[in-house]
């Protein structure tokens, strides 16, 4: 009882010492007795006044634990009822799933920031009647997997642009999205980022962009609502002892622009797992398969969320600028939700074929292809201007390539008569991880352009790796197909193809 005193004491004490320097110096022996009377003070309080929050804050003891026990039953029954009011709000958006039978291509793309006005103006001028990706507009449909912009007005802006390259549009927020916004022009107007959610499914329906299932032909399309939370990360930290200055998991989040942008009605914090589980439940809320009799038989799954549902989809710790960066990037309950939609649909399709699942996401800023554990996950980024200048290679993939900006597309990941992809897109990390094997356990080694970031600890045991010798290792395990699938050895016969060219030239 006493350290919880004094726990509460240490919290209060910076207001009493701000009372005691407003009457005379601190370092007189006067005013050092007003400090510790008032310190006493305070104490006593917190012990004697029935109303303090101390009652609230002590532990529960053996004689009032039914007392405390109650209280918490009682606080439990008023969020969950708090819970179901905020879902009310969102009934009204459920929809039945839309048919899009004419549509004959799928593209996708994530992370457009269209705040950044080359971007806007790259999305300006996309068109998918060129030479590389001729096909009719109204047989087309895209998916844009969050961050946009946190400018509703922009948001509005990205959509209608979209609409008039694009038959079909279908849209999940990412963070910034939810970021409310006080900069623009009449700002947002949003008490908290639960309005802002609301102000974004309005503009949607508004601008006819798909928030629920769609079908085009045997395909099912479902955007998914997310929000990371810190327990997704459950791989081990970097070591503290060998390593200084990087900030903890909780940290990460604190100093981050979504704890510091966006506001959430009580009890939901982003530094548990509430905000991730709303969110979460929200799609039970706003998706509808209640009208869905039975699924085809050759039914395949296209999810796509903004955030990672799997850990695996980041480099590991000693790769990222900030290693601490996983606590702020997916959600368990995501990965839960596709395996259960793959398992519904299984149960409900004839014969022994896996179901065919891919996943895409956004968040990363990092492109990826790879599978696990029969889902395909799949990233293409837009990304800021200045991370096409600075680190291209980790955002190439598919069309989304190349130094020059214009000659960038949305990469197509469904066509109809070749369902997905049969050939690796590309993602320099996806590539490191068919190639190489994940060890989240090398929590005292940093990669190169991570160690500059931060101090080495003067007793030796933190390592920088020799990135140069990965490579080497990498070369070495690409010229044996023992190593790659299917379409692994496709890519193992690219990459011959592309060294031959080069050392020809």
């Amino acid at each position: 009882m006493l350290l919880a005193a004094a726990a509460w004491i240490s919290g209060n004490i910076t207001n009493v010492r701000c009372c005691v320097r407003r009457c005379c110096p601190l370092r007189t022996t006067m005013a050092r007795c007003l400090l510790l009377l008032s310190t006493i003070a305070v104490a006593c309080t917190c012990f004697t006044s029935p109303s303090h929050h101390w009652r609230s804050r002590r532990k529960c003891t053996t004689t009032d634990s039914f007392v405390c026990s109650a209280s918490v039953q009682k606080d439990d029954a008023t969020a969950t009822s708090h819970l179901s009011q905020l879902h009310s709000r969102f009934q009204k958006y459920r929809t039945q799933p839309f048919h899009a039978p004419n549509i004959e291509r799928v593209f996708l793309l994530s992370d457009l920031h269209c705040d950044y006005s080359e971007n806007r103006e790259w999305l300006s001028n996309l068109t998918t009647t060129d030479e590389v990706n001729n096909c009719s507009a109204e047989k087309t449909m895209i998916l844009i997997a969050g961050d946009v912009s946190h400018d509703l007005q922009i948001l509005r802006w990205t959509f209608q642009t979209l609409k008039q390259t694009f038959a079909e549009v279908a849209f999940v927020p990412g963070n910034h999205e939810l970021w409310l916004d006080k900069a623009a022009d009449e700002g947002d107007q949003c008490a908290d980022s639960i309005d802002k959610i609301e102000r974004i499914i309005r503009i949607c329906v508004e601008e006819d962009i798909h928030i629920g299932p769609v079908k085009v032909g045997s395909l099912w399309i479902v955007p998914l609502l997310s929000w990371h939370h810190i327990s997704f990360d459950s791989e081990p930290p970097i070591c503290s002892e060998s390593w200084g200055g990087i900030p903890t998991a909780s940290r990460t989040v604190r100093i981050g622009s979504d704890y510091r942008k966006t506001v959430w009605p009580h009890p939901m914090t982003p530094l548990d797992d509430s905000v991730a589980q709303f969110m979460d439940t929200l799609n039970d809320v706003i998706l509808d398969f209640d009208n869905i009799d039975e699924w085809d038989k050759d039914a395949t799954i296209l999810t796509f969320s903004h955030f990672l549902p799997r850990v695996e989809l980041l480099p590991e710790k000693r790769y990222l600028s900030l290693p601490s960066l996983p606590a702020c990037s997916g959600s368990t309950f995501l990965e839960s939700r596709l395996r259960e939609l793959n398992k519904e649909v299984s149960s409900k399709t004839v014969g022994d074929r896996p179901i065919q699942h891919l996943h895409a996401f956004g968040h990363s800023h990092l492109a990826y292809d790879l599978t696990i554990e029969d889902v395909r996950y799949v990233h293409a980024p837009l990304a800021y201007p200045r991370e096409w200048e600075q680190r291209r290679r980790s955002l190439e993939i598919g069309t989304m390539a190349g130094d020059q900006s214009h000659r960038r597309f949305p990469v197509s990941i469904w066509e109809k008569n070749n369902n997905f992809p049969s050939e690796w897109l590309g993602g320099w990390w996806s590539k490191y991880y068919t190639i190489m094997q994940r060890e989240p356990h090398r929590t005292k080694e940093l990669a190169p352009w991570v160690a500059r970031r931060f101090k080495q600890r003067s007793s030796g045991s933190g390592k920088v790796e020799d990135f140069d010798h990965v490579k080497m290792e990498m070369k070495h395990k690409l010229q044996q197909p023992s190593h790659w699938s299917a379409k692994g050895t496709w890519y193992a016969e690219k990459e011959t193809m592309k060294e031959k060219k080069q050392n020809a030239s």
